[in-house]
């Protein structure tokens, strides 16, 4: 009887080590600590809705054209009546992303890291694109979205919160904080495309930082006087590890702010947050 005993306790305290053994390898992984991903996995097709190809070539005229001086536009450029202004062309066949699913109401494009995916907005609750992708099916990846309840359709806000899952497998917003850690990443100008039905929005990057959970737009009203300009001083008065400014890309009040928002690797209970200023 002793000896069966103690063959009870030696197999239970296996199973209970292996089991303790697994619930740290496993917090380890979903806290980002074994591996952080740049890379991402190729984006997913459905029956009914096919991720456009965008052309890098006219992603660099787009750019180019964009990021030139106001002076150098104004001077080079013939100025076109505004009736007669050619109509807006996108890349991206919105008329079919929106016969798939009409809340998709952009496409954020970046190239480094290489983020090329659709942004959703529903119409009534902000949750269901956490765990659903762009046409409502369930995926654990979820979707980039905003909130409807926070933000608008055409990104006119002073400031939009889109949100992505940090992805293990480098998947949604998974390669953001790998990649933009990276020592020489802003030693050149760093962009994020924005495209909409409406227009396209170029956003230079002007700040990533660890950051808490506290709901940026639940606390700060940024149409209230005096809240941009003290919110963004407090950005710029961060420091420490992952946190990385440029001043004189600081945006003031007036300008359109657009935040890349994921969890943290190391911490999910953290996030991880991408701040750009729309530029002319």
């Amino acid at each position: 009887m002793k000896r069966k005993s103690r063959v009870i306790w030696i197999i239970a305290s296996i199973v209970m080590f292996s089991a303790s053994i697994g619930l740290i390898l496993y917090y380890l992984w979903g806290n980002g600590y074994l591996k952080k991903a740049k890379t991402a996995p190729a984006s997913p097709t459905y029956v009914e809705f096919t991720y456009p190809s965008i052309d890098e070539e006219d992603i660099a005229a787009l750019t180019n054209q964009t990021t030139e001086p106001k002076e150098q536009q104004e001077s080079s450029v013939p100025s076109v009546p505004e009736e007669t202004a050619p109509a807006y062309e996108c890349p991206v066949d919105f008329d079919e992303l929106q016969h798939a699913n009409p809340e998709i109401i952009g496409w954020l494009y970046m190239s480094e890291p290489q983020i090329s995916l659709p942004v959703l907005r529903s119409f009534t609750d902000d949750t269901w694109y956490l765990y659903r992708d762009a046409v409502g099916n369930y995926a654990r990846a979820g979707s980039l979205f905003v909130e409807h309840e926070y933000n608008t359709f055409d990104f006119s806000d002073p400031v939009t919160v889109i949100y992505g899952h940090r992805m293990n497998n480098g998947s949604m917003f998974g390669t953001l904080q790998a990649t933009l850690s990276e020592k020489d990443y802003f030693d050149e100008e760093r962009l994020i495309i924005l495209f909409t039905p409406q227009k396209t929005r170029i956003y230079k990057i002007f700040a990533t930082l660890p950051s808490d959970s506290d709901h940026i737009l639940y606390y700060n009203d940024f149409n209230a006087d005096g809240v941009f300009e003290a919110y963004f001083d407090e950005i710029f008065s961060e420091s420490g590890v992952d946190v990385r400014l440029i001043p004189e890309a600081k945006p003031s009040n007036g300008d359109h702010v657009l935040v890349l928002s994921s969890c943290l690797w190391g911490d999910r209970s953290r996030r991880y947050l991408v701040f750009a200023k729309e530029i002319d």
